[in-house]
């Protein structure tokens, strides 16, 4: 045994003997040797399991310790500016310092410098240039005048047209004094996108420390963007921890809202390794709402990965949302290889991946479709696959839709669509409406052919 190996054992030892101590009711994970952050995830999840409570001991110490006199004013308390003057609005900028304490004339005069500094970079058109610059101006600016650009950039306006570099500059002051940026941010801060923002910066390189500064903290909006950010920032380097970080989050939207933000990372990582991270969502609704947003995703990167990835999935709930997405979007980049894997299928997941192939059949040739439909059987469930045949080849084939309403199961919507699509057609041509109609009078419904056939008129008394 190498000697790597003498000083990963008791690591590995201490993780094991933490998850005996506590079962994963909610996400279960297996710990690996795959990589060391999925060793660390479970420190982390003890932390973020108490992120929904009192106010954060660490963040009002720092704040105290500083001596922050915090403003009632909102960073994003700023002007709407139709056509943003970044100079002008830098030097009417009242400028006030946030970091504690009185500050000098000449440190006044360097804060104002600074943020003129700051307005010719934002001026700049050519995107690349202006992220050059940018990242020049970040790398010169001392660490006490952070806090105080920060503020000054949301309240002139600046921040949504120029997100990406604030952005930059967040994520900056998140590196170099994180306490202080979480204080401020948690007590003056009204809009969670930059709370997200800065918190995503520290959690994507080290999430311990993330987790453990804003444990406690509460956010005044729907969600907790301090969680939903530090999930999507864990979520860059391990998405399995980020998704086992969540089991002890009671509150449900951040739950979901924070779910989301880890799919991209997903995606990325292919096919195989969504089918195993979305088996360890337990919760069955947001488990088939993470499948159809990760089906979009992969089957327009891959569709014939996608659609093995479908016929592997074991909950046949998820399989059934997840087939519908990606059998439209394979359909439209193979049809035939579509069509042969929807028929592939087991029968409780056919009937979903049908509805997407379908659709997009009809749409180019209404009669092919009608005949592979009703090549597929007479199981009631292929109804949603009828549906959107009708729904698509109604507006262009009318009578090849009439032709196949009677294939639905339910009589309620054989009657339904007898009239809609009757109905429509009439608009357009109304003489081949009533033809048909009358002509196939014999098996319509009474309501459909009432809408659609002259009145007869009344005798001359």
């Amino acid at each position: 045994m190498n000697s790597s190996k003498k000083h990963a054992a008791p690591e590995r030892t201490l993780i094991l003997s933490l998850l005996e101590a506590a079962p994963f009711s909610v996400l279960p994970y297996q710990i690996t040797s795959r990589n060391t952050l999925i060793a660390s995830s479970w420190l982390i999840a003890l932390a973020v399991g108490l992120l929904v409570g009192r106010k954060s001991v660490v963040s009002t110490d720092v704040a105290n310790a500083n001596g922050i006199s915090l403003p009632a004013k909102s960073l994003y308390d700023s002007r709407s500016l139709d056509s943003p003057s970044y100079i002008a609005e830098a030097k009417k900028i009242e400028r006030r310092k946030i970091t504690g304490g009185s500050i000098s004339t000449a440190n006044e005069e360097a804060l104002n410098q600074t943020m003129i500094e700051l307005s010719d970079v934002l001026n700049v058109g050519n995107r690349i240039e202006r992220t050059r610059q940018m990242i020049a101006f970040i790398d010169r600016i001392d660490n006490s005048e952070i806090a105080d650009i920060v503020q000054n950039f949301s309240e002139a306006g600046w921040v949504d047209y120029n997100r990406s570099e604030f952005s930059m500059l967040i994520s900056a002051w998140m590196d170099r004094d994180p306490f202080t940026a979480i204080a401020l941010l948690d007590e003056n801060e009204t809009d969670g996108w930059t709370r997200k923002t800065a918190i995503s910066a520290w959690a994507a390189d080290s999430p311990e420390e993330a987790a453990n500064a804003i444990k406690g903290l509460k956010d005044r909006g729907e969600v907790n963007d301090w969680v939903i950010g530090l999930i999507e920032g864990m979520a860059r380097n391990d998405p399995e921890g980020a998704l086992l970080a969540l089991k002890d989050i009671e509150d449900s939207k951040t739950r979901n809202q924070a779910i989301r933000e880890i799919l991209p990372e997903v995606v990325i990582r292919g096919a195989e390794f969504a089918g195993k991270w979305i088996e360890q969502i337990r919760d069955p609704n947001i488990q088939r709402d993470s499948a159809k947003r990760l089906a979009s995703s992969l089957a327009r990167r891959d569709p014939e990965s996608a659609s093995d990835w479908i016929r592997n999935m074991t909950t046949v709930t998820t399989r059934r949302e997840a087939a519908e997405v990606v059998s439209e979007i394979y359909a439209q980049q193979n049809l035939d290889a579509a069509k042969l894997w929807a028929e592939s299928l087991p029968k409780d997941t056919m009937t979903e991946a049908a509805e997407g192939v379908a659709k997009y059949l009809a749409r180019k040739d209404p009669v092919e479709a009608a005949i592979w439909l009703r090549g597929l059987g007479n199981d009631p469930d292929l109804d949603g696959a009828r549906i959107r045949f009708l729904q698509e080849t109604g507006k262009q084939d009318p009578q090849t839709a009439l032709e196949n309403v009677s294939t639905l199961s339910r009589p309620k919507d054989q009657e339904r669509y007898y009239r809609d699509i009757l109905n429509r057609w009439h608009k357009t041509d109304g003489n081949a409406a009533i033809a048909w109609a009358t002509q196939n009078s014999d098996f319509l419904p009474a309501k459909a052919l009432k809408g659609i056939l002259p009145k007869p008129k009344k005798k001359k008394k």
